[in-house]
């Protein structure tokens, strides 16, 4: 999974010439067999275009860790929906992505990380622990990977409690004291339902021991998934400060992982939507006394200059141009030209690089023109 240490890793490199090259894949289908075609194209792209700018450069060997990737069958029968390559003078990097990206390929000064920013739009890591009548699930998610914690044997289910139980009292009890604790509740006629409630109890006390350490080692919030009386038990049993005050209270059964991923990850997201506002809303203060802008020139300048706090950008603008350093010009142009970069990829580069913020916002929630906005440090 992409993380904010490969985009700060990308960030960093400062070798000449830079090759961004991104393309939309597919997990399954008659199409994996089209994306190495296209993967294919776009590199020659790339060689053609190294050929003009870097004349006596030897293209073939600076592109050849990425063409054998060309005929990688297995490669490409393992795909996410997007591919990121980078390449540099003694660096390369693959990453797989689980967000479409734009079919392209930039030559540059500097890797071309827009595409990626959207990964960085996340709440992060969360727990998911389902519990029903047929047993629990443990899952870990963020709001791109949901997958079912391997390893964890969690007990299935009141009847698999009941069974172990009379299993280990019968066997390793004293003769004396044989048929104890739930066994003995429900062989001499108690309460029906408080052995139920009982056997409950043990069955929640269980999972929560077996998924405990996971959650002390790796603190993240802890969805449950459970009937509403289930989720009070082991809210008490449990007593951790992790456990999302709101859960799912459906029967989890009925849901698939899929399902479960998209009605859970927005209970996160409420406060990462709340915090994008906030955002918005010191902007718009900032920008009544003179300490943000909307200017994309400015903006570059000060991203440039390490003045960006807080950069805002739509995520499928560009403006192209080129930033003369030596005389401090941004020149932004119509269309791209040879030789142009994308201004505002820049300006989020030299952001991240500076230990600025960048957020990917709708068009209507900036103040005109509505291209880019940034709150400065100074």
């Amino acid at each position: 999974m992409f993380s904010r240490s490969d985009l700060d890793e990308l960030v960093a490199m400062e070798a000449r010439p830079a090759v961004s090259l991104y393309l939309p894949t597919h997990v399954a289908g008659q199409e994996i067999r089209q994306d190495s075609v296209r993967f294919k194209n776009l590199l020659s792209q790339a060689a053609k275009r190294l050929r003009t700018i870097r004349r006596g450069t030897d293209t073939d060997a600076f592109l050849a860790t990425a063409r054998q990737l060309i005929d990688d069958a297995a490669f490409w029968r393992h795909q996410q929906r997007g591919l990121a390559l980078f390449l540099a003078p003694c660096f390369i990097r693959i990453h797989k992505l689980p967000i479409t990206v734009p079919e392209e390929v930039i030559l540059g000064s500097h890797f071309h990380i827009k595409p990626l920013l959207p990964l960085l739009d996340d709440a992060g890591l969360f727990w998911l622990l389902t519990i029903s009548a047929s047993g629990a699930r443990f899952f870990q998610g963020s709001r791109w990977n949901f997958a079912e914690v391997p390893g964890v044997d969690l007990p299935q289910g009141v009847a698999a409690v009941r069974a172990e139980t009379e299993y280990q009292e019968t066997h390793y009890a004293a003769p004396t004291g044989r048929r104890g604790g739930l066994a003995k509740a429900q062989s001499v006629g108690d309460d029906p339902d408080q052995v139920r409630k009982d056997e409950l109890v043990e069955l929640l006390r269980r999972i929560k021991s077996r998924i405990e350490p996971l959650i002390k080692r790796s603190p993240a919030p802890v969805i449950v998934a459970a009937h509403p009386e289930v989720q009070g038990h082991f809210r008490e049993i449990a007593g951790w400060k992790e456990i999302h005050p709101d859960g799912l209270l459906e029967n989890p059964d009925v849901f698939t992982s899929e399902e479960l991923h998209r009605r859970a990850y927005p209970m996160l997201e409420e406060k990462q939507t709340e915090a994008r506002k906030a955002a918005i809303d010191r902007l718009n203060a900032r920008l009544s006394i003179g300490k943000a802008t909307t200017i994309p020139e400015e903006i570059v300048k000060a991203a440039r200059y390490s003045r960006v706090d807080h950069l805002f950008l739509c995520g499928d603008e560009h403006l192209w141009g080129e930033f003369d350093e030596t005389g401090d010009r941004v020149v932004p142009h119509g269309s791209a030209g040879e030789g142009d970069i994308d201004l505002l990829d820049y300006a989020a580069l030299m952001t991240v690089r500076h230990g600025g913020s960048v957020s990917l916002v709708e068009r209507t929630a900036l103040p005109t023109p509505g291209l880019a906005a940034a709150t400065l440090r100074y």
